[in-house]
C-alpha cells in the first residue's frame, strides 16, 4: 500500500497510565496518561467482518488507525487522540522492507469505572 502523506493528517500519543502529579490537599499521586511519543496517522475504515468480530466479542468502541511501521509500538501502550485514551486491541505490522511500510492498529475507548 503506498502511503499518501495527505492521509496522515492526526496525530496521537503513544503512553502509559502513571503519575501527572500530586493532589495539592493530600499529596495523594494523581494517576493519568502520561505520554512517551506520538506519530502521524490516518484513519481506517473496518471491514464488515471486523465489525461483526468486534460486535461479537462485546468489543465496542473500537477504531483502526494507520501509521508508518514503528517497531516501538506494543500492546501495552495506550493512545490518546484528541482526549480520547485508547488501548491497542491489535497491531498488524508490515515488516516488509519497502519504504512505504505501515502498521494498522486497532483501538478500543477506554471506559473508566467510577
Amino acid at each position: 500500500m503506498a502511503i499518501n502523506p495527505l492521509e496522515f493528517n492526526e496525530r496521537a500519543e503513544f503512553g502509559v497510565e502513571g503519575t501527572t502529579g500530586y493532589n495539592p490537599k493530600n499529596g495523594n499521586p494523581i494517576k493519568g496518561f502520561v505520554a512517551s511519543f506520538s506519530r502521524w496517522f490516518g484513519y481506517r475504515t473496518q471491514n464488515l467482518t471486523q465489525q461483526y468480530t468486534f460486535a461479537g466479542n462485546n468489543s465496542t468502541e473500537t477504531i483502526l488507525i494507520a501509521i508508518r511501521h514503528d517497531d516501538s509500538v506494543v500492546k501495552t501502550l495506550n493512545v490518546k487522540i484528541n482526549d480520547t485514551i485508547y488501548s491497542i486491541y491489535n497491531i498488524s505490522p508490515d515488516k516488509s522492507f519497502g519504504r512505504d511500510t505501515v502498521d494498522l492498529i486497532t483501538l478500543q475507548k477506554v471506559v473508566k469505572n467510577g
